[in-house]
């Protein structure tokens, strides 16, 4: 997050200075939103993550509220009304309803983990997600509703849901995005963009000029030229490619070690946790996390169709960044409670040590200890 700072300020500088006056005015923003970020990661890492369970509902009806508001403002920015303005500051519902459906998910699929064969059991979770990521759509933005359905079907495949369902899910939510995503043309443009490998896509062609700029060592934090109003939205949606072209292909594999660095501390802390709802809520979130900044790089180097997801922690952006931030707690609170001898297997290189500490954890005495 703090690395994150000179990348943006880099991005932002040549826009800032354009229209505010003020190379730095992009950056104090972002820098009182990683601050907030901060703290928030160590405040909600001292907050039992059980607690979350009882109000899980509760957030996602609140988060579907929001949106609701946010379509009823109508207040339109980039063509899509994802925003709620309140006076001095706005915010985007959307990734509120994000981790909302997840923790959702997981309080049903942990409370309901003996019933997950019967396929009617998936009813509930997959009707008030798909309710919640229709309202998304309708913003538009429907690549969110896409990484919301990803994230759920990892955490099915993490809940132990039969893989028969799995299939048979998955086919239909690709039937499904299939129709949504031929309903806008402007959609469909940009697959075929993507198809023809970025021709007529003024954004990717540009950010992979970039990454060409940078090579293999990069120009120089400061020294962009795609920053120069060439690249739109270069320290948002396309900040990636402004990092290739700085710090060249070793910083761009730097910031991808990084979220793999994520991913896999973040696998190790929902094998270990107390808890199947701690388990699943710990996929979720670095499921979420990791995908995001997987697909951002791939819409840099045109591997995906554009979209509008940022990169987590590094693009400017408040929500995103606070949201994120939040969820880390909640993973940091699960990892505070995973039994002592059992934090050790995270560390240990030794499969036999690990087996044995695995069998400890399932002693029920130790089970009772951390409920």
């Amino acid at each position: 997050m703090f690395m994150s700072l000179v990348v943006v300020y880099s991005a932002s500088a040549f826009w800032s200075e354009l229209k505010f006056q003020n190379t730095a005015y992009l950056l104090k923003s972002h820098l009182f939103k990683v601050l907030v970020g901060v703290i928030l990661i160590f405040v909600i890492a001292k907050i039992d993550y059980h607690k979350y369970q009882k109000y899980a509902l509760h957030a996602l009806v609140i988060s579907g509220f929001l949106l609701i508001v946010a379509l009823g403002q109508k207040v339109i920015i980039k063509g899509a009304a994802r925003w709620i303005h309140l006076g001095v500051f706005s915010f985007e519902p959307s990734e509120i309803a994000r981790i909302a459906v997840l923790f959702f998910v997981a309080a049903y699929l942990s409370e309901n983990s003996e019933r997950l064969n019967d396929y009617r059991s998936l009813f509930k979770p997959l009707i008030i997600s798909a309710a919640v990521a229709f309202l998304i759509v309708l913003q538009p933005n429907f690549s969110t509703a896409v990484m919301i359905f990803a994230v759920i079907g990892l955490m099915f495949i993490a809940g132990g849901v039969r893989k028969l369902h799995l299939a048979a899910l998955v086919a239909g939510i690709i039937v499904i995005a299939a129709g949504v995503l031929m309903f806008e043309s402007y959609r469909v443009a940009r697959v075929q963009a993507w198809m023809h490998h970025g021709s007529g896509n003024y954004q990717v062609q540009q950010s992979i000029i970039g990454f060409g700029n940078g090579g293999i060592v990069g120009v120089g934090p400061g020294n962009s030229r795609e920053r120069n109003l060439f690249l739109p939205e270069s320290y948002g949606d396309f900040i990636y490619s402004i990092i290739g072209e700085e710090y060249g292909l070793w910083g761009s594999i730097l910031v991808m070690s990084v979220f793999l660095f994520i991913a896999l501390r973040g696998t190790a802390i929902a094998k270990l946790a107390p808890d199947k709802f701690g388990s699943l809520l710990a996929t979720g979130i670095t499921s979420g996390i990791c995908l995001y900044a997987f697909v951002n790089a791939g819409v840099a180097i045109g591997l995906f169709p554009t979209t509008g997801l940022p990169m987590p922690f590094v693009s400017y952006g408040g929500t995103a960044m606070i949201v994120n931030s939040a969820a880390v707690g909640v993973i940091l609170n699960i990892s505070k409670q995973i039994p002592e001898p059992a934090v050790d297997e995270i560390n240990s290189p030794n499969p036999r040590r690990s087996r044995k500490i695995r069998m400890r954890n399932d002693d029920p005495v130790v089970g009772r200890v951390y409920s």
